[in-house]
């Protein structure tokens, strides 16, 4: 192969010689989002897919946490994703995010101004910050489950509040539960949003889920190299159709549905997903 690879170099400029070469590493690289048909037990044999608890996720947000704080002080848009670069406040897609969260804190705290809230897999406490960045009046008794190496490190970074590795946080209540970008990660997603609909008094809000209207749910794998997380994962890619109808079986509303606008290509998908938010009630509220 490399006695054919001389003479095409020869003919070629320097900068198509380049391109191509950088075309060639891409198709021959892993995509990072990829359907696998195999499902749940791809883990199973790809010992690459460590999930989230590994030292690698850590270092990363250690390395990025005071630029966060940084970037989220002051007046200024808070269009920014912890997961990026953090090289600009005017992401739109994360704009939305953050956004759509003020707006579920207002609903979820109504008119009293003390909110206690359950973030279901929420790292090191990014959104702990952020609340009290958009609704610094209200009181928030913040409580976070996570993998064990995050849940330690955000008693650091978030003092006086509570975090968690276990389960043992859904056996008290909340005003407000949120999964956002966790709830999939999940292999039995369904039985996931009834623990969480049961642990809230009055709503649930499940975001940051990537969805597809057509096709069943379906589970991919991610390979988040690119930022610097040496591990990958499983997800499921969810039927919207199916979630609201897990989410009536275990007693929830939908008050609000949210397109947050995220539409990464996932390699082998018969459909190509949006992430979408869902803003739940319990029934018992409105009756």
């Amino acid at each position: 192969m490399s006695g054919i690879k001389e003479p095409i170099r020869m003919l070629m400029p320097p900068l198509l010689w380049q391109a191509a070469k950088r075309l060639h590493r891409t198709f021959l690289s892993k995509s990072e989002w990829e359907a696998v048909p195999e499902g749940w037990s791809y883990g199973q044999t790809h010992p690459e897919v460590k999930g989230w608890n590994v030292e690698g996720v850590l270092k990363v947000y250690q390395k990025k946490w005071p630029r966060f704080l940084e970037m989220i002080s002051g007046p200024g848009p808070l269009g920014l994703a912890h997961e990026s670069e953090l090289s600009s406040r005017e992401e739109l897609v994360s704009h939305n995010i953050v956004m759509s969260f003020g707006y579920v804190l207002s609903v979820a705290t109504g008119a009293g101004r003390r909110l206690k809230m359950l973030d279901w897999g929420g790292g090191v406490g990014h959104y702990f910050h952020l609340a009290q960045r958009l609704h610094p009046d209200i009181k928030l008794e913040y409580h976070c489950k996570d993998v064990p190496l995050l849940a330690e490190q955000g008693r650091v970074f978030c003092p006086g509040q509570h975090f968690s590795a276990d389960e043992v946080c859904l056996d008290d209540s909340y005003d407000l539960v949120m999964a956002s970008g966790s709830m999939h990660f999940t292999e039995d997603w369904h039985g996931l949003l009834g623990r969480l609909a049961k642990a809230s008094s009055g709503y649930v809000y499940v975001t940051l889920l990537p969805t597809v209207l057509k096709v069943p749910s379906f589970v991919f794998v991610q390979r988040p190299y690119a930022y610097g997380y040496e591990t990958e994962y499983l997800s499921w890619c969810v039927n919207r159709d199916e979630l609201l109808t897990a989410a009536r079986e275990h007693s929830l509303l939908l008050v609000r549905e949210m397109v947050v606008g995220h539409q990464p290509l996932i390699m082998g998908a018969q459909e190509q997903n949006v992430y979408r938010g869902f803003l739940f009630s319990k029934q018992s509220l409105a009756s």
